[in-house]
């Protein structure tokens, strides 16, 4: 590469300044760029377009994948135009022809998943360099260096960032008189129509990044050959040379030559002297070509000579440095202190671990749980099934299945002294919804006691209503809350229940024996 030609400023840079460089030059050559990016890209567009059979989702993979075909002829624009050689318009066919060589098929292929490709594609398509060479150059430019990888997926970022705000901006900033694009539609549902637009929206989103990928690219590795060859030392060197040349020219001139005539006429000892040599043996030494084995010998004379170095013993006075490895008095606490605070961080660790898998342990125990009552539920609502869960609610159960004793009172005092309040109690509000359902009133199958109790209140008289009212309540307490009522309370209950039906509210049986008892 003609480093004297390259118009920008070559020194060292870091990474970042490299991109910066690049972003720079992609700015200012913008137009050119893209213009020339959709020279190369509407054709192979348009040809994978009827090579995917008309489908968006593989026609822009499609395009992704063969963007190195549309970033190289940009790669060898840019080349010419950093070297003050900057195409014309016309000139762009030519330049696409020339940049889409068979030695760009790599990219395309086993390289294409790389993400260093703008910054390593100048080492093929401006030096030349394949095969072996190539690869070399490849690994020793990318020694070291990050910044290839980090702009790749930078720019990837930055297309989908572009791609979503126009797509976003199609879908919020159309008014509502006019068709609104479907954003779902457009990003998840390939056979739709208006997939294509969201296709097209990223192939513009392609466009408009990639002339800074590749400028960017092409200034990281203008960056890292000035690091690697010292192009700007180089530069510097060429310039002291062609101002030297310059001197010597103006040296040699007319005037210069006069004057070089009135020096010598006026000293004529010292330029003879100046142009006697002074050791004959030292010029014949010089013009002599040493080999590698005398010029050591001849260096190490050299180096013997006392003005060339020396041994010399010099006593000094130093202070005296204290152990760094002994730790300092008044400091010992504020060491003490710093182990102490990395053990507590170590247990908080710790503890807070504990925490959160006990945490998600109950959670899924939650979630387990939840979902069981879930199934349970559902199996209950279907149609058929049988079950505890899918029976109607306890204050309707059996009122047709099991008839009534004929002496309710004296089973329900019989059941009261063995103890079984629940079932005593039972009994008798089943009684009272059977009465209640020969009455006329048609309880619903998924009636709670409170509705029954709503119907009751329609139609029997006020002592009865309160009546039920606390044998509801009851059967509420006992049904939810497992808190049967005493036997006292129980025979109260059946007592006001008998009086309100005139009937009698003492024992019927016979008064056991003593015997008995």
């Amino acid at each position: 590469m003609r480093i004297d030609a390259i118009g920008a400023r070559l020194r060292p840079r870091r990474p970042w300044e490299g991109v910066d460089l690049g972003f720079a030059l992609g700015r200012e050559w913008f137009v050119s760029l893209w213009i020339l990016w959709w020279v190369t890209a509407l054709p192979i567009a348009a040809l994978l377009a009827v090579l995917t059979g008309g489908r968006p989702d593989l026609w822009l993979v499609a395009v992704w994948w063969c963007k190195p075909l549309y970033e190289a002829p940009l790669q060898s624009w840019a080349g010419r135009a950093l070297l003050r050689e900057r195409p014309e318009r016309a000139e762009l066919v030519g330049i696409v022809r020339a940049a889409l060589t068979r030695h760009i098929l790599p990219l395309l292929l086993w390289r294409r998943p790389g993400l260093r490709r703008s910054f390593l594609m100048p080492v093929t398509l401006l030096e030349g360099l394949t095969g072996a060479p190539a690869r070399r150059r490849r690994a020793v430019l990318s020694d070291g260096i990050g910044a290839p990888t980090w702009l790749t997926l930078v720019c990837y970022h930055f297309e989908a960032i572009l791609w979503g705000g126009v797509l976003l901006g199609l879908v919020f900033l159309v008014p509502e008189e006019l068709p609104r694009l479907d954003l779902t539609a457009a990003v998840t549902e390939s056979d739709s129509p208006v997939y294509w637009i969201s296709a097209a929206i990223y192939l513009l989103a392609f466009s408009v990044i990639a002339p800074f990928y590749v400028c960017a690219g092409f200034g990281l590795y203008l960056t890292r050959r000035t690091e690697l060859e010292a192009w700007d030392l180089e530069l510097a060197f060429r310039r002291a040379r062609d101002e030297q040349d310059a001197a010597a020219r103006e040296a040699r001139s007319p005037t210069s030559g006069a004057l070089s005539a009135v020096a010598i006429l006026s000293f004529p000892s010292t330029s003879a002297d100046a142009s006697t040599p002074q050791d004959p043996a030292l010029d014949a030494s010089v013009d002599a070509a040493l080999d590698p084995g005398e010029a050591q010998v001849l260096i190490r004379e050299i180096l013997a000579d006392e003005d060339f170095g020396g041994t010399q013993e010099i006593t000094l006075w130093l202070p005296v440095e204290p152990d760094p490895t002994e730790p300092v008095a008044g400091w010992t606490w504020s060491i003490d202190l710093g182990g102490f605070a990395v053990a507590l961080a170590e247990i908080l660790k710790w503890s807070l671990l504990v925490l959160a898998f006990a945490v998600l342990v109950w959670l899924a125990l939650k979630i387990i749980q939840g979902m069981a009552q879930t199934r349970s539920r559902s199996r209950s609502s279907r149609p058929g099934s049988r079950g505890e869960s899918d029976r109607p609610p306890r204050l309707l159960e059996d009122l047709g299945t099991e008839p009534l004793p004929e002496d309710l009172p004296e089973m329900i005092r019989r059941l009261t002294d063995k103890g079984e309040h629940r079932a005593a109690l039972a009994l008798l509000y089943r009684a009272s919804l059977a009465e209640l359902a020969r009455g006329g009133v048609a309880i619903p199958a998924g009636a709670t006691e409170g509705d029954v109790l709503a119907m009751a209140a329609k139609t029997l008289p006020a002592p009865r209503v309160g009546l039920m009212a606390r044998l509801t309540g009851h059967w509420s307490r006992v049904a939810y809350a497992h808190r049967p009522p005493s036997g006292a309370e129980l025979i109260a209950l059946l007592d006001d229940w008998c009086r309100a039906r005139d009937l009698p509210t003492g024992p019927t049986r016979e008064p056991r024996s003593a015997h008995d008892v």
